[in-house]
């Protein structure tokens, strides 16, 4: 009997949590599934999810190989036939692939279903590279400041503002809600210049206080309101920044939205965790509202993120560009923290 036809794939993944990534290696048969394309990847991004993800001791329960990455830049390469009439053989595509117990987009070709997941055709005017560095870290950032009405006289803080997600929050708070103020927390240098570009009106260097010491230093910037009306927190929940929370957004009518939940939480499953849940039920019931907030595939925040760049209203950061032999690199600078902007990956054929 002869062999059906089909598509060799590599792909970056892990087996448990903590499990050092390592290159599996399948083969796609052809044709594929009638409600399913297949994209053979460009590019795809790292970021602090995959970090989260990697560490989840809930994998454990999880048997079999996990992949890395969320966002992805690609090109169609075969058409299921309930999609012919939308998606053609050559369209350049970007959107976000979030399975995080099952495959990645740190791979040589993904199989997916383009009604359930967050797919848009390329702008011509996107680079490949920027098309896989915004989609998963903008989304979040739009999903914590739409919690709040914001209007011209809202004031945001963005706790750690030089994150992937930092950078879109302040773009988004300053450029699309038009806030009156934002006021952003990172190091001091290069940092802090990235932030001021970005939109944030001030900018506090946390390396320069103590822990205990830096509401109050937020607080100092904040201008005539004396707190804000939505505290965005890219870096993680702390017992210090929980006990201050009043002073930093009104109990009636504020909000803490975090994207990693309680930082000294060691699997990273921040929507599960205890420390999490308590927070959010205690937010509730006496304020101010906490909630972490998750990865939603939306087409319409990813179709909003093209119309603000398109109008020069949106800047896709890119931290480095590496080759994804050398993702080791890109881990490691997402463990340590030192990256401005996304971690792209650039995925070439094998």
């Amino acid at each position: 009997m002869a062999r059906s036809p089909g598509v060799a794939t590599r792909s970056l993944t892990f087996t448990y949590p903590g499990s050092h990534p390592h290159w599996t290696y399948e083969t796609i048969t052809l044709p594929i599934p009638k409600n399913q394309i297949l994209i053979q990847v460009t590019a795809s991004s790292l970021s602090s999810c995959d970090i989260a993800i990697l560490n989840t001791q809930m994998l454990w329960a999880k048997p079999g190989e996990k992949g890395l990455g969320r966002d992805f830049a690609g090109v169609v390469t075969y058409v299921g036939g309930n999609h012919e009439t939308k998606w053609q053989v050559g369209d350049e595509v970007c959107g976000i692939y979030y399975h995080p117990y099952g495959a990645g987009t740190l791979a040589s070709h993904i199989l997916l279903d383009p009604s359930r997941e967050g797919i848009i055709r390329k702008p011509e005017i996107l680079p490949t590279f920027e098309a896989a560095a915004f989609p998963l870290s903008f989304s979040l950032a739009y999903q914590c400041l739409r919690n709040v009405t914001l209007t011209p006289s809202s004031t945001v803080c963005v706790f750690g503002g030089t994150t992937s997600i930092g950078l879109f929050a302040i773009q988004l708070a300053k450029k699309h809600f038009m806030v009156k103020r934002v006021v952003a927390t990172c190091s001091a240098g290069d940092s802090a210049a990235l932030a001021r570009y970005m939109g944030a009106d001030d900018v506090v260097d946390y390396t320069s206080v103590q822990e205990r010491d830096l509401v109050d230093a937020v607080l100092a910037t904040a201008g005539e309101t004396m707190s804000f009306d939505l505290v965005v927190d890219t870096v993680g929940t702390t017992p210090i920044i929980m006990e201050r929370l009043k002073d930093l957004t009104p109990p009636k009518t504020g909000w803490y939205v975090t994207t990693v939940g309680d930082k000294n939480h060691p699997d990273g499953a921040a929507f599960l965790s205890s420390s999490s849940l308590g927070k959010t039920l205690v937010g509730a019931i006496r304020g101010p509202r906490y909630k972490v907030e998750g990865v939603v595939q939306n087409l319409d925040t990813l179709k909003l993120a093209m119309d603000l760049y398109g109008q020069e209203k949106l800047k896709i950061m890119i931290d480095s560009v590496i080759s994804w032999d050398k993702y080791d690199e890109a881990m490691d600078k997402l463990q340590t923290g030192g990256a401005h902007g996304k971690l792209v990956i650039k995925i070439d054929e094998f």
